[in-house]
């Protein structure tokens, strides 16, 4: 029987995933085929390549997030708050007229190149596939070959924040955005079982007083978008294991808690589930 791990997308949250992936390890639990999307195809990819969950949370804590929370911290800065209305339409949306994102993301992929050593799906240890959205077709694709920072970064690339990847004609962006769970890629790959990690559990309805600005509205926007496309997804798991986070997709700043929350419920499910059946 052939063990499919499908990680979710759900931007911080999904560094959920590495405490997960380090319960599965404690308890000889080793998938044989892995696939994800957004932040889940990140983290899929470092572990396909044969990275251990704790090796994960070592780069984890090392890494510098200030560029990925940039657009986040100036749209909740109290500065902002104050003049967003005015200043919203003069300057903050300039790049969204002139580029494809606010940010060309070169430095993400410099970091991604550098951490794989430029390695192809080819050199993975664990077969590994991801999923982008074609912008230009709206079809998702699914990527299994060439450069591994290169899917990385497409399966990442969240609109608008970041500029989508151009590849092959195409305009490659976040797979979560049509979707977030590729249980389909992965029994196609193979898997007879498939454990589906969603870090993206359907939230509650939020108060009016927690939507402070427009940027707020935007994560509300994203998680409805991905609340909708999801259910389908889920549906077709034969595990799932939810974890409940309550932080948006740009919360990088709770890295180390959201990894231990990770852990722990990873640990639970494997019990409660008797995941160990399937060692």
């Amino acid at each position: 029987m052939k063990l499919g791990l499908v990680l979710s997308g759900g931007g911080a949250r999904g560094l959920a995933h590495i405490g997960v992936l380090k319960a599965f390890e404690e308890n000889g639990i080793h998938p044989d085929i892995i696939t994800g999307a957004s932040m889940g195809g990140i983290i899929g990819a470092l572990y396909s390549l044969g990275i251990s969950a704790n090796k994960l949370a070592e780069m984890l804590s090392g890494l510098n997030f200030d560029e990925l929370l940039e657009v986040r911290n100036f749209f909740y800065s109290q500065k902002t708050n104050k003049i967003l209305n005015t200043v919203i339409q003069q300057t903050a949306f300039i790049p969204l007229f002139t580029k494809l994102g606010f940010d060309s993301g070169r430095k993400i992929r410099k970091a991604f190149k550098e951490i794989t050593h430029d390695k192809e799906f080819k050199d993975l240890k664990i077969p590994f596939a991801c999923v982008a959205v074609d912008l230009i077709t709206e079809r998702l694709i699914t990527l299994n070959s060439g450069k591994l920072y290169e899917a990385m970064y497409a399966t990442g690339a969240i609109p608008p924040y970041l500029e989508p990847l151009e590849k092959e004609g195409m305009l490659l962006a976040d797979g979560g955005i049509l979707s977030n769970a590729p249980v389909d890629v992965a029994k196609e790959m193979g898997a007879d079982k498939v454990i589906v990690v969603d870090v993206n559990p359907m939230q509650t309805f939020r108060k009016k007083e927690n939507f402070k600005n427009a940027f707020d509205i935007i994560l509300r926007v994203l998680d409805t978008t991905l609340d909708a496309l999801y259910i389908d997804d889920l549906a077709k798991a034969d595990y799932l294991i939810q974890i409940p986070l309550n932080f948006d997709i740009f919360e990088f700043e709770k890295k180390d808690e959201i990894v231990n929350i990770g852990y722990t419920i990873g640990r639970e499910s494997i019990l409660s589930k008797n995941l160990k059946s399937l060692k």
